[in-house]
């Protein structure tokens, strides 16, 4: 999915096996902040293969660039903040 901005998220930060990550709930479902892309069509690209396995992934602009955020399982978040 493509969001305009975040204003449609909550953020929050998560406790995870790697530590504290910075999150963003969105329909129910939290996400993480994965890498930045150039361009839109490369930020589609690289998520083929999380989409092949069933992650959620949203796209978002994020100055001159685009997020990528993937969908954690709550089974790896400890806590959220």
């Amino acid at each position: 999915m493509i969001l305009n901005s975040l204003n449609e998220a909550r953020s929050i930060v998560i406790n995870t096996l790697t530590g504290k990550e910075k999150g963003i709930i969105f329909l129910g479902k939290t996400f993480v902040a994965d890498q930045s892309y150039n361009s839109l069509d490369d930020a589609i690209l690289s998520c083929r293969k999380d989409l092949d396995l069933g992650f959620a992934i949203l796209i978002v602009p994020d100055a001159n660039k685009f997020r990528v955020w993937v969908s954690v399982p709550n089974q790896i978040i400890f806590q959220s903040t």
